[in-house]
């Protein structure tokens, strides 16, 4: 991480309010595009924006996450590497955002990927640019403390079913399941997780 100012990418930040707003204006000029690529990947924002705002409305942290974060004692900034089109970051980042509101010691700021991608360059999963990516840094000094992402642990399963057999467990079968886990989950698995980083 030598080679890399994140302070550089925190200043370029946005809040989460600004996130929704910037995601909702490229949705809408994106369905009336004459690109049939962006017209795709706006359908994929729409969708993923009423899954936001689902999540806002009904996530719920749980008691003992909520008593975690209240042992946290020193300041973070939490910047979440993402981008509207990403279903996972439809399910992730709300998370983040109730775990970052629920601490007076965290501040939370995301980054769209596609901006700049030296940035998700230093955090590649299998040598692709898979997001959400979760940063934990110093506010101070701005250094990583850890990062999380792009999915849960039990979320793994899923992947390495799809990319061992593509052809009996396709693409479908594997957005499905990783869906599945959301629904039922409701965010509980990813705070804790992301508590468990925050403590350490």
């Amino acid at each position: 991480m030598d080679s890399i100012n994140l302070g550089n990418y925190w200043d370029k930040g946005v809040s989460y309010a600004e996130y929704k707003n910037i995601i909702e204006i490229q949705a809408n000029e994106g369905v009336i595009s004459k690109n049939e690529e962006i017209k795709k990947y706006a359908e994929y924002t729409r969708l993923n924006l009423s899954r936001i705002h689902r999540n806002d409305k009904t996530l719920v942290l749980k008691n003992e996450v909520l008593s975690g974060l209240q042992k946290i004692t020193r300041k973070k900034n939490i910047l979440v590497i993402s981008e509207g089109w990403c279903g996972d970051a439809a399910q992730i980042v709300p998370v983040v955002n109730k775990i970052a509101e629920s601490s007076e010691k965290l501040e939370m700021r995301i980054f769209f990927r596609d901006e700049d991608e030296s940035l998700i360059n230093q955090y590649l999963t299998n040598g692709g640019k898979a997001i959400p990516i979760v940063l934990f840094i110093e506010p101070d000094t701005f250094q990583e403390i850890a990062h999380w992402g792009p999915r849960p642990k039990p979320c793994t399963p899923f992947l390495k079913k799809y990319k061992s057999d593509p052809d009996n467990y396709t693409h479908d079968d594997f957005a499905k399941d990783i869906q599945g886990f959301y629904n039922k989950d409701k965010g509980r698995t990813i705070s804790e997780e992301l508590l468990e980083i925050l403590l350490k």
